[in-house]
């Protein structure tokens, strides 16, 4: 089990570098078309956007999956113990919160955006949804996995992440 939710990791942190690739590439071909050229291109912005709510919604699971987002530690370190481990098991059920939160909410307006298309794409509107969608599953799966390792690491008496 643990090897195949690496192999997820790992899968994630790679579409999530493709897809910044490729909005580089296609920042660069905008712009070399627009100055260069002197013919702009209708579907780069597009592409540009859509590829950022993906990014940023694959990206949150995967940076909170590194600890590399900001807290406050200085109040933390001052509890004592138990009070810590309550106050860590506040902060997963947040982020857990949160996701479960992303991940409805976003199906729900896919299911209403699925109607229109882009103008420049002429995709449906749900696409861009789709992102924050799996990303918010995935985040879900990131905060029940971090469980998971505190409560084992609890119970073998080691510390998790």
């Amino acid at each position: 089990m643990r090897r195949a939710l690496d192999r997820l990791d790992r899968s994630v942190e790679l579409i999530v570098a493709a897809i910044l690739a490729a909005m580089v590439v296609v920042g660069l071909l905008q712009v070399t078309n627009r100055f260069v050229l002197n013919a702009s291109l209708s579907w780069t912005e597009e592409v540009q956007v859509f590829g950022h709510i993906w990014l940023i919604f694959l990206g949150i699971p995967v940076a909170y999956r590194h600890g590399a987002h900001m807290s406050v530690e200085m109040l933390h370190q001052r509890y004592p113990g138990p009070i810590r481990t309550a106050f860590d098991l506040m902060v997963e059920l947040l982020w857990a919160s949160f996701a479960v939160a992303t991940a409805y909410l976003s199906y729900r307006v896919s299911q209403v955006a699925a109607f229109q298309q882009s103008p420049g794409l002429e995709i449906p509107m749900s696409y861009p949804y789709y992102g924050m969608v799996i990303g918010g599953a995935y985040l879900f799966l990131v905060v029940l996995r971090r469980i998971a390792d505190r409560a084992h690491g609890f119970r073998t008496g080691t510390s998790a992440p």
